[in-house]
This record gives structure tokens, sequence and C-alpha cells, in this order.
């Protein structure tokens, strides 16, 4: 069988370029001619020009470090004081450096927290709102817990009792519920609560300190009001509370509102006496 000779490609695209003439590729051509066709009925629409336009770009603006320090506010101030900006200690690989600033932002907060409370209890007086009268509102005086004997009341008439109260009357959750009473069982019984960071003790009962004949700590006869600004005081001395005002401050706001409530039933008959 004679042997068929084949044509060199590389040898054809030689003499193709030499001899000055280029075949045109027909898929390529039928690209453009597609391509055209678009570009002249985009321009027959109109949207040739929105096609080169491009948004311009916003660059964000940082925020301003105010250096003011009315910022935190003050005692009277009706603005919440805002956190000093500090570096996040497992970033920095550092230990976090005392901020005078941040002393000032943690006393702030304090005050506002405890002329909040006075301003509550002047609106009360001036206002007749449709309202408890025993929530957060005039601390019952000295005189009227005498008249309705409420320091004689022994533990066992009472501490149930403020349980019930909160879970029937209020509605509060169960868990609600047992966080006050744990806090509550401990300043009665004297041991008092301790502070997770420092090991300081809120209200710890001491041989000195005036017990009830029953042997109970504190009683329904206190001033709730001044205990409540006490344990503020004591949380901001002792760095703080994680629990957002479970480890002292509501079970103290949760007794004082009990004890107005308890005032106001029936000369200070417990609610549920068979409990």
């Amino acid at each position: 069988m004679p042997s068929v000779k084949r044509r060199s490609t590389r040898t054809a695209a030689v003499k193709e370029v030499t001899a000055g003439v280029i075949s045109p590729n027909p898929y390529l051509e039928k690209i453009r001619l597609k391509r055209k066709l678009n570009e002249k009925k985009l321009d027959d629409l109109g949207l040739t020009q929105m096609k080169h336009k491009r948004q311009r770009k916003v660059t964000p603006t940082k925020p301003k470090n105010p250096k003011d320090v009315s910022i935190y506010g003050g005692a009277n101030s009706s603005v919440t004081p805002s956190p000093p900006p500090r570096r996040s200690n497992r970033v920095s690989k550092k230990p976090v450096e005392f901020k005078p600033e941040e002393q000032d932002f943690e006393e702030a907060l304090l005050a506002q927290k405890i002329v909040r409370r006075r301003q509550q209890q002047q609106s009360s007086k001036k206002f007749k709102v449709k309202r408890r009268t025993f929530d957060l509102g005039v601390q019952i005086s000295a005189d009227q817990r005498k008249k309705l004997k409420l320091e004689e009341l022994s533990s066992d008439d009472w501490v149930d009792d403020l349980e019930e109260y909160f879970r029937t009357v209020e509605g509060n959750s169960v868990s609600n519920v047992q966080r006050v009473m744990a806090v509550v069982n401990k300043l009665v019984d004297g041991r008092g609560v301790r502070h997770p960071h420092t090991g300081e003790v809120f209200l710890k009962g001491t041989k000195e300190t005036k017990r009830t004949k029953d042997g109970s700590y504190i009683h329904m006869g206190m001033d709730f009001r001044s205990m409540l600004d006490d344990a503020s005081e004591w949380v901001y001395n002792n760095g703080g509370d994680r629990g957002n005002g479970w480890l002292i401050e509501h079970p103290v706001k949760k007794l004082w509102i009990y004890q107005q409530a308890r005032a106001a039933n029936n000369k200070g008959e417990a609610f549920f006496p068979d409990v």
C-alpha cells in the first residue's frame, strides 16, 4: 500500500503567513458579530452610559475618641455613662493596667444609681400614679415599722411567706425565686454573702450583731432602702458583680418590696399564714 504523505500543519501555517492571507475563524467571527449586536441593542435602549458608571466608594470614618471627661457624666447627669475604651487582655498579652478614667466611670455609675433611687423616692411623693406603692417607692418610716411590730416577727413568720409571695402574687419564675431565697437565707442565718473576687463578706453575723429572739441576723423591721445603698457600695468596692445584681442587690430589693407589701397588707399580716 503506497504511503500517504501528510502535510505538516506548521508548514501550511508558515505558507499562509508568507502569502499574507489569514483565513478568519468562523467561531470567533460569530462571537464578534453577536457582541456587536448586543452593544447596538444596549445603545438603542440607552444603557451604554450606565455601563460605564461606577459607584462611588464611601470610606468609613472612624469615630472620634472624645478626650472630654464629661462623657462619663456626673451624679446628676441624665446621660448614661459609656465605658472607656480598653484593650482585651487576651489580645494584648499584657496584664490589665489601672486606668483612672475606668474608676471615674464606675464611680459615676454608682453615683447615678443612688441618685436615681432617691429621685424615684421623691417622685412617688409628688405625683399620684396608679402603681404599686411598695415597688421601690418610699421606705416606710421607723415609726411605722415599729407600730406594725415588724421587728418582732420571727424568721418563721416571714421567710416562707416571702418565698410564696414572689412565687404566687408576683408570679416570678422558679429560678428567680430560688436565687433570691438562697441569698435571703444566708443573710438570715448570719453567713452573709461572700464576694467571689475578694472574699469579703456582706452583712456577716457576729456576736456583737443585734439579733432577733429566734437568732436571726436580719428582720422585717430593718431599713432595706439603706441596706440597698450599702450593698451597691460594697459591690463597687469589691470589683463589681458579674451576675448583674444577683449577688446581693436584687435580693435586697426583693426584701424591700416584700416589706412594703407586708406593711400594706391588713396591718402587717402574712399573705399565706398557713404556709
